[in-house]
């Protein structure tokens, strides 16, 4: 497929405190603020003589705007790529369609951006809401292809299915499905989105049809179970995908802007620690509300490999991750698991690496 070109933002709020809060997030999120429109005369205007410009703009505006009327606002709006309009006093501003609340921050302005520019791919543009729902909801992303993200995101599952919670296991690597290969699962794209695997254990698959009704899925997902585990596989490239409409793209940015926490998980190695430098570069720059926490897989016991760790560790701790994570290296356990398309409880639950896990899966609880 090809790159979405990146679009550039016209505001048209009057409210100065509100516009430099819209305008300046943006600019700092990687858009350019290319017209400010005081009036709706001036917007107009700015439209008629860059229509070429136009074509690739996100408006932002607010009904304070002297002189918008949702009249002129439907005319001109099917001159732009997307129109979001934000308002302080929305019982007032009904009239507007589609109108929403101000945000009151600026993880909030991304999230709500991200979702619209996802539109028509992913037309629900209201943020998921988390007040009420019952599942606690972790991402786990791999900084890079080598990361044992999967092995990790299915025997984390199982060991908190063993624990008595109802789980849902999601594989979001679209690029890449693994869960289902690893565990022999069988038409894990038809039906239904997710399937009963094991006790408290359910297993399901992103896909390009899913994600149509992603939000809608997920909410019946949080008030389904206790505890979703998304796979989302390796995210090197997430700040090449901050305005991506790719169906792709969905379940990251809903991961980011939804999950409670995110969890990356690299090995302490020569790649491993420079595709962290990477992501932790593009993620500094990134609002999200999910938090941040980091896995250091495949741990060593030898001398040499502590340094590389040191150095693993240090990398991340710009992002003052949320909490820090160990599993010990036992390629034995995993080999034979995936052999036998098993989990690690099941094929031997003395292994190191299956107890670290089984502890892991009690601390995500806290």
């Amino acid at each position: 497929m090809a790159e979405i070109e990146l679009p550039v933002v016209i505001t048209a709020i009057a409210n100065s405190e509100s516009e430099s809060f819209v305008a300046g997030t943006l600019y700092s999120q990687g858009w350019s603020v290319i017209y400010r429109a005081i009036n709706v005369e001036s917007l107009i205007l700015y439209i008629q003589a860059n229509a070429e410009v136009a074509k690739n703009s996100l408006l932002i505006y607010s009904p304070d705007l002297s002189g918008i009327t949702p009249e002129k606002l439907q005319e001109y709006g099917r001159k732009l790529r997307q129109v979001i309009g934000f308002t302080q006093h929305h019982n007032d501003d009904s009239d507007f369609p589609g109108i929403l609340s101000m945000p009151q921050d600026a993880t909030e302005l991304i999230s709500i951006v991200r979702g619209v520019l996802r539109a028509p791919m992913i037309r629900e543009s209201r943020l998921p809401t988390s007040a009420h729902r019952r599942a606690q909801v972790i991402a786990l992303a791999g900084v890079s292809t080598s990361s044992g993200c999967s092995t990790v995101a299915i025997n984390v599952a199982m060991e908190a299915s063993l624990l008595g919670r109802d789980v849902l296991l999601l594989d979001g690597d679209v690029r890449r499905p693994s869960i289902a290969p690893l565990l022999a699962l069988r038409n894990m794209q038809e039906g239904e989105p997710w399937q009963i695997i094991a006790t408290h254990l359910s297993a399901g698959e992103i896909t390009q049809e899913r994600t149509q009704s992603l939000s809608t899925q997920m909410e019946r997902a949080m008030q389904e179970f206790d505890l979703i585990i998304i796979d989302l596989g390796s995210i090197e490239k997430v700040a090449d995908s901050l305005t991506d409409r790719r169906w792709t793209a969905a379940i990251t940015h809903w991961s980011c802007d939804t999950a409670d926490e995110l969890i990356l998980i690299g090995r302490a190695d020569a790649i491993g620690i420079h595709r962290l430098k990477d992501l932790v570069s593009a993620f500094s720059a990134l609002a999200m509300r999910a938090k941040v926490s980091v896995l250091l897989n495949m741990k060593s016991a030898s001398r040499k490999e502590g340094e590389l760790e040191s150095a693993f560790l240090a990398a991340i701790a710009v992002l003052r991750p949320e909490r820090i994570f160990t599993l010990p290296r036992d390629l034995r356990a995993v080999t034979k698991a995936q052999a036998d398309h098993a989990t690690l409880v099941e094929i031997d639950d003395r292994s190191v690496l299956r107890k670290a896990i089984a502890k892991f899966a009690v601390e995500l609880k806290g």
